[in-house]
């Protein structure tokens, strides 16, 4: 079970480590195999047991049929060579168990795992094909198995059907390892923070490594943290806070955005919280996802500077299109005064004043449709901030 253990962990389940990991439980087991072939237990005098099948059977309902026929292979060999009368019978009995493992295991994999049934089914069945490999041994045989077949069946129970099950604790708990360090992998690579924190006594018992970043405080120095410590001191900004925990027990969910939050540093930022309450195996646990909310204030400072551009450069260009067309009539009707005036009149001077105001108009029209941000000045006192056409048809 310990040198299983350390397989199953050592050897991740890619392609090449299942074959090396097939091949090293094969030998080792089947090694197992023909020391428990000659360390026979002797029941009565004369009349000895062995457990040969038990390793082959194991390693069989728990790796499958490559590891099997490896298994089988060791224990086999060493029986024809030992010889007898009794030599193609025991081979008989370790293909059969190798055999028999090597179905239990696709059957346990389709059920998703091994289990006490398996375990126990394999046993049996074991036994069956011992009792069959006793009986092609004639009468003799026979006789024999009516001898030992409560010790065998013994054997068979538990050392397939219970020590299956320290095996099945060796691959869960591996799986668990591999799960947590998976869990803990992708909560590590979220852009978001992740806190796992204990509703009834506010203590944090997990975070990721982005909470560390914005918290400013190490992983060991989180957990076990009241999270109430990263509440602001003023009254007015733990309010806030204070109603988004209290309503998370109730509704199991709880959302706030641009809540106060300081950090090691002692420095107050506001951040968009998402807060759930969840149950596991009877426990309660608050799962927070928080971050800044500097990001979101950006991206809707964005659109609506976007929306506002958009509606400015509407009404310029109808504004542009309206102011156009009487212009023009008016330019023109200054150009045709200016011709029946000598240049010395006084009203020729008022024309020119006139013609230059026009074609200021017609510039500012120009610069409107040329509008491509927001840019505002402050009109006087007393009067709200206006657009600087100037400056947002400027082009940088």
């Amino acid at each position: 079970m310990l040198f299983y253990s350390y397989t199953y962990q050592r050897f991740e389940p890619r392609a090449g480590n299942r074959r090396r990991r097939a091949l090293l439980n094969g030998a080792v087991f089947g090694g197992l195999a023909v020391v428990l072939m000659t360390a026979r237990i002797e029941i009565a005098d004369g009349i000895y047991v062995d457990a040969r099948t038990v390793p082959i059977a194991l390693i069989a309902l728990f790796e499958g049929w490559p590891t099997a026929v490896v298994a089988a292979t060791m224990p086999a060999a060493y029986r024809v060579w030992l010889g007898g009368s009794g030599a193609w019978a025991g081979v008989l009995s370790l293909g059969a168990a190798a055999a028999a493992g090597g179905l239990a295991h696709a059957w346990a994999r389709r059920d998703g795992g091994v289990g006490p049934r398996h375990a126990l089914t394999l046993s049996v069945v074991v036994f069956l094909t011992t009792f069959v490999s006793f009986a092609l041994l004639g009468a003799r045989g026979l006789d024999l198995f009516g001898q030992v077949w409560f010790p065998l069946l013994a054997v068979f129970i538990v050392g397939i059907g219970f020590v299956a099950r320290l095996f099945h604790d060796v691959v869960e708990r591996t799986e668990a390892a591999d799960a947590h360090a998976r869990f803990r992998g992708i909560i590590d690579e979220a852009s978001d923070a992740i806190r796992i924190v204990d509703p009834d006594t506010f203590k944090i018992l997990d975070v990721n490594r982005r909470d560390c970043e914005i918290s400013g405080y190490s992983r060991e120095a989180l957990i076990g943290r009241d999270v109430r410590h990263f509440w602001p001191d003023q009254p007015e900004l733990q309010a806030p806070r204070e109603a988004t925990t209290a309503e998370a027990p109730t509704h199991s969910f709880a959302r706030a955005f641009g809540t106060a939050y300081r950090r090691a540093s002692g420095e107050t930022i506001r951040v968009d919280a998402t807060r759930r309450i969840v149950d596991h195996h009877g426990r309660h646990y608050e799962i927070v996802i928080y971050r800044e909310s500097a990001e979101r204030e950006a991206a809707e400072a964005a659109r609506r500077e976007a929306t506002d551009l958009r509606a400015v450069a509407l009404l310029a260009s109808a504004a542009a299109h309206e102011i156009n067309n009487p212009l023009t009539v008016v330019v023109g009707s200054l150009e045709l005064l200016s011709r029946h005036l000598a240049p010395d009149h006084q009203e020729r001077r008022w024309l020119e004043r006139a013609s230059a105001a026009a074609q200021r108009i017609r510039d500012i029209v120009a610069r409107m449709a040329r509008i491509t941000r927001i840019e505002r000045t402050d009109a006087g006192p007393g009067l709200p901030p206006m657009l600087d056409i100037q400056k947002s048809s400027d082009v940088e």
